[in-house]
């Protein structure tokens, strides 16, 4: 079993456990409160018997939104059918356990738990989204850069770029042959960055196996030839660093 599964069945144990026992303990003090010929009598039974299913189902759930990942936007349509099916299974379960264990009618349990269970659907889909998708975009070894070309997302990939040039609230992102956009920060992007990518001015990142030769210029500053054609910025403060890396890997 993977870490990853590890951490979603232990996330789904540890969650609804919690859930039961919060549930527990309100239903102790109803219990409490209430006449005995009101008292639920049997509170754990109530709540494991409400939501217990969902130790079983939240994996299956992540696992199936794990289908969505790695992708720089989401598969609207997939999305759509693994909640559709997962709330199917839900309902089709939790109908059969109340007609089985509880006698109650089917209609009286579909009105009853339908907003429950889209309300718990919602839940591990924002877990999902911040916990499980984030980690393991961080985590993979991207072997692409996602950026805009036209009104589509392209791979680009980290070989493939020559450089990249900040431009308001966009980069470009400079192949030999083609020239992308991406939305954010040259801070940002260098986290996602192999580290062949160096930093050669507030504006400029550059990749070292793309550079030629460095000119050096009578204010202290310098131009980086890069090998596609273009030319980039090496300012003062980053120059030291580009250029021992520079001679390192040359």
């Amino acid at each position: 079993m993977s870490a990853r599964i590890r951490q979603e069945w232990l996330l789904s144990l540890c969650g609804w456990t919690l859930v039961i026992g919060f549930l527990t303990f309100i239903d102790l003090l109803h219990d409490w409160s209430v006449p005995e010929d009101e008292r639920l009598n049997n509170p754990l039974w109530w709540a494991v018997q409400e939501w217990g299913l969902w130790y079983l189902l939240s994996p299956l759930v992540f696992r199936a939104l794990a289908q969505l990942e790695p992708a720089p936007r989401v598969n609207t349509r997939l999305f759509l059918k693994i909640m559709a099916g997962a709330y199917l299974m839900a309902m089709l379960l939790q109908a059969l356990f109340d007609l089985v264990a509880l006698d109650d009618p089917i209609a009286y349990t579909l009105y009853y738990f339908a907003p429950a269970h889209l309300l718990v659907l919602f839940v591990l889909t924002i877990l999902w989204h911040t916990q499980f998708r984030t980690i393991a975009e961080q985590n993979q070894a991207h072997p692409v850069l996602w950026a805009d070309q036209g009104k589509d997302k392209a791979p680009v990939a980290f070989d493939d770029i020559t450089h990249v040039t900040a431009a308001s609230n966009y980069m470009e992102i400079h192949t030999r042959t083609q020239q992308y956009l991406k939305r954010g920060t040259l801070k940002e992007l260098m986290a996602q960055l192999p580290p062949q990518f160096i930093r050669t001015h507030r504006s400029h990142v550059v990749n070292l196996y793309a550079i030629d030769r460095i000119q050096n210029k009578p204010s202290g500053s310098a131009i980086i030839q890069l090998s596609g054609g273009a030319q980039v910025a090496l300012s003062k403060g980053y120059k030291q660093d580009v250029k021992a890396r520079f001679e390192q890997q040359a």
